[in-house]
């Protein structure tokens, strides 16, 4: 099972195609090493692995899903720690993606905190999901 999890994830990131410069996300080297490490300390299963990478959304995904979310966002530098979204950083990262104006106006309507990091990294990629901007 180990083993389809991985393979789940190792598409995680290339289904959304989002761009840094010229070069895909999930070719960077370290992107890759990110997924392993959230991979094996959330613990997430199979099936919200393939959801993620389908950017299905989860109805009531469970709290190894929403860890391997903040996991992802802090090895990103989205996040800190504790979970507080470092909103000049997630900002300069979507602008790689969309327009500036477009970008500061998804943060701060995706201004979201939960009482605990992977419940409010959760709940931030949501939002995100619920505006059709992909972040993995």
């Amino acid at each position: 099972m180990a083993a389809k999890v991985l393979i789940a994830f190792a598409t995680i990131l290339t289904f959304v195609g989002l761009a840094v410069g010229q070069q895909e996300l999930s070719e960077l080297p370290e992107v890759k090493g990110y997924k392993l490490h959230c991979i094996e300390s959330s613990g997430i299963t199979e099936s919200s692995a393939k959801k993620l990478a389908a950017g299905d959304p989860i109805k009531d995904p469970d709290q190894a899903t929403k860890c391997f979310v903040q996991c992802f966002f802090q090895k990103l530098r989205l996040v800190d720690e504790k979970g507080v979204v470092l909103k000049d950083k997630l900002e300069t990262f979507l602008t790689k993606l969309m327009d500036a104006d477009k970008a500061k106006d998804y943060v701060k309507q995706c201004d979201i905190r939960r009482t605990n990091p992977c419940d409010t990294a959760y709940a931030v990629y949501d939002c995100y999901l619920g505006k059709k901007a992909k972040l993995f």
